[in-house]
């Protein structure tokens, strides 16, 4: 009967450089005295690492130094030949072995020299970064292969992007200093908004503009209008044009349907949890409720535009909480209507969080929450209240003056204290 076999896969995890030198050694590649010049070669090179990382003097620190070194070689060994055993046979042969370490030490240079994100101006590239990087990638955690040329994919690929994105932003009208530390994606993102929308000016909005460039970029009827699209890539470096069209296909296949599918309003988009997806140009001069009024447009009816009077505020969730329509100021009446519904039903906490969420300015949301829920119910729970045998407030004469002290009055009387 004859017997199944098995064959036992096993995984060379010796260094490229020790394969290489194997390789050539096999194949007459490398002659005897090949092997003794870089014999002759290899302690050099290893005292040269092990000052340059710490001192020659210690055991330890030259025993680093040739795990190193083995690094070095083998990383540039690999990558300049493409892992081809022959070819990196005839490099050991042809090229001194601190040529090949230092060759290992540039790509590692040059990686490190290349942004690790798409933030613009963010990455330091300074001698001592990258002493540390190559102290790190050298000994403690070296890279393979793969994992070398993925981070080098990843890091030119932010490259690009922030290629991209500063040179879209100079033709949109941005300086350099309005770019400084933003993320390159965000630019990006609104320079292709800013060309979708073909009756959009061609420069970079702030808040009120970009939310006016969403509200059109959701209609049905917006579409991109090539020709105006090629106006502008005209003249402009083939790879930028390349770039900015492929960036938009994507945008017109992708960011616009998610972007008419989603009904939150352009308020959330650029103020949410997709916050950041858009760069707003802050050095564009607004009106003042300009946006406000856009983006939250009962708010600013409720509230007469004093949105950031906190007189204002309470008067609208005092009203709210009690279930009557808010408006920005009270006559005595009203103010006795509150007091009374609160004194017969208490606050209903949940509307005032309800009408936030619904009607006001995304940034003030959680300011606005916290300003009701820690501030202004239990402060008027207890100056509203009418609980004390000792201290009655059966005319409602002392929660008549926190309401005035606290809220936008309408009636003269004892003012605000």
């Amino acid at each position: 009967m004859a017997h199944a076999s098995s064959a036992i896969a096993t995984v060379d995890g010796r260094p490229f450089f020790e394969k290489a030198l194997r390789f050539g050694v096999k194949q007459s590649i490398l002659s005897p005295s090949r092997l003794d010049s870089i014999l002759a070669d290899g302690p050099k090179g290893i005292v040269q690492i092990a000052n340059h990382f710490g001192t020659a003097h210690l055991r330890t620190d030259l025993e680093n130094a040739r795990e190193r070194m083995v690094n070095l070689v083998s990383l540039y060994l690999e990558e300049s030949t493409g892992s081809d055993l022959q070819m990196a046979a005839l490099a050991l042969r042809d090229k001194s072995f601190l040529s090949l370490s230092k060759g290992g030490s540039d790509l590692l240079k040059m990686l490190h020299a290349m942004p690790d994100s798409t933030l613009i101006g963010g990455y330091s590239a300074l001698p001592e970064d990258q002493k540390n990087f190559l102290n790190d990638k050298t000994f403690a955690s070296p890279l393979s292969i793969k994992q070398y040329r993925d981070e080098q994919a990843l890091r030119a690929a932010c490259q690009r992007q922030i290629g991209l994105a500063c040179w879209l932003g100079k033709k949109l009208g941005l300086t350099k200093d309005d770019l400084d530390s933003v993320v390159a994606d965000t630019v990006i993102r609104s320079a292709l908004l800013v060309l979708f929308v073909k009756e959009a000016a061609l420069e970079i909005p702030g808040r009120t503009g970009l939310a006016k460039l969403l509200q059109a970029a959701r209609k049905k009827t917006a579409k991109l209008d090539e020709a105006r699209l090629n106006a502008f890539l005209a003249n402009g470096p083939e790879d930028f044009q390349m770039a900015t069209r492929n960036a938009m296909t994507h945008f017109v296949s992708e960011v616009i349907p998610a972007l008419r599918a989603n009904d939150k309003s352009a308020d959330a988009l650029l103020h949410g949890e997709a916050a950041g997806d858009y760069f707003v140009n802050e050095s564009v001069s607004e009106a003042i409720g300009e946006y406000d009024q856009l983006v939250a447009k009962e708010w600013h009816r409720v509230t007469k535009g004093d949105g950031d009077d906190s007189n204002v505020v309470a008067t609208v969730f005092l009203l709210v909480a009690t279930g009557f329509p808010p408006k920005a100021s009270l006559l005595q009446r009203e103010a006795k209507e509150i007091i009374q519904s609160f004194r017969t039903s208490g606050f209903k906490s949940s509307a005032v969080i309800d009408f936030i969420e619904a009607q006001a300015p995304h940034e003030m949301r959680d300011d606005l929450k916290d300003l009701w829920l820690e501030d202004l119910r239990p402060e008027a729970e207890t100056h509203l209240a009418d609980l004390d045998p000792e201290m009655p407030d059966s005319h409602m004469e002392r929660a008549l003056r926190y309401i005035q002290k606290t809220c936008q009055t309408s009636w003269k009387g004892r003012g605000r204290s």
